[in-house]
């Protein structure tokens, strides 16, 4: 018996099992699939919310918690694990909405400088990983640290008795422990009776092979991003798309979002496209993040609704899910 099964394991589950053993805990992890393949795998890795007057509070102190802890995390990742997850710390050019009223309140509130740039504003303090990298090495990391990983196996249901949770019914049996953790993503719902719904929202990214271009930091421009990796290839993302579990990709898209990097960046107009591919993010209806202790269950714990900000705020909400399960 575990004192803490974390449903999910995606790089919240994952890093929240990460502390939750660093904590003491005896943890069980289980996924669906395999761990790291879903949402987390798919995104950027932009330590930073895109624009982050644009989210509440929670979201903002989680990021910047955040953001406090990332080199030092993938530092202590890459010893334990040997496998680098990429962290750069290039800054990022903003070419929109940097002027508006709400973003010149939010840098005043939040203290946050930026260098005008002819194209934009430069924050230099804003950093990547390289997701599946990441990924990697915190799955190696945490089973270094006896979290139990057990990929392929469904939760069907939660084992429950008055106001406690026994633990879960999977597809391979039950399984009983302490305390649950939902960190199950886009499938939260799935498991909770929220009055916050958790639903997919669809996002398609392509990556340029490795190529003559030559980019130092992040561009942001009209919610759309580029991001170079250290080996030389170049990210491009993403779309927005409530379609449901549906993983299918748009070669309409797939163009759409090669224009928008060669309009950036002329020379990538006639490299190679390596891969296109689709993730779901896991969006509020209230497009509020959820790290709380559920309503109707006192054992049970809820880590969810990042958006597109599960890596970004990773590290933070999984701390402060493990200090409200050891309060």
């Amino acid at each position: 018996m575990s004192d803490c099964i974390v449903v999910g394991g995606g790089v919240i589950g994952m890093m929240s099992a990460r502390m939750l053993a660093i904590s003491g805990a005896k943890v069980t992890l289980i996924d669906q699939r395999e761990c790291g393949h879903e949402s987390s795998w798919a995104g950027g890795g932009i330590i930073s919310p895109l624009y982050p007057w644009h989210y509440d509070d929670l979201t903002n102190d989680l990021s910047f918690e955040s953001q406090a802890v990332y080199e030092e995390l993938c530092d202590d990742l890459h010893r334990s694990s040997g496998i680098d997850p990429q962290y750069q710390k290039s800054g990022l050019l903003m070419m929109d909405e940097f002027d508006s009223t709400e973003a010149k309140m939010w840098m005043e509130r939040y203290k946050v400088d930026y260098q005008r740039h002819a194209d934009g504003a430069f924050f230099s303090h804003v950093a990547s990983v390289r997701n599946p990298r990441l990924l990697q090495a915190l799955k190696i990391d945490i089973i270094n640290k006896g979290v139990k990983i057990v990929e392929n196996t469904q939760v069907n249901q939660l084992i429950t008795k008055d106001d406690k949770v026994l633990g879960i019914h999977s597809s391979e049996g039950d399984l009983l422990c302490d305390n649950v953790i939902i960190c199950a993503g886009a499938w939260s719902s799935q498991l909770l009776n929220l009055s916050d719904r958790i639903f997919p929202m669809k996002g398609q990214m392509i990556i340029f092979k490795q190529g003559k271009v030559k980019l130092s930091h992040v561009i942001l421009d009209q919610g759309r991003y580029i991001i170079p990796r250290i080996d030389g290839k170049i990210l491009v993302g993403s779309t927005m798309e409530d379609v449901g579990f549906n993983r299918d990709v748009d070669e309409h898209i797939k163009n759409n979002l090669h224009e928008f990097a060669w309009q950036h960046i002329p020379m990538l107009e006639n490299v190679e496209i390596e891969k296109h591919w689709s993730g779901f993010r896991p969006a509020s209806e209230t497009e509020k993040v959820i790290v709380d202790r559920d309503k109707n269950y006192r054992n049970l714990f809820i880590n969810t609704g990042h958006f597109r900000n599960g890596i970004n705020m990773a590290p933070a909400s999984a701390n402060r899910i493990t200090q409200l399960i050891n309060e």
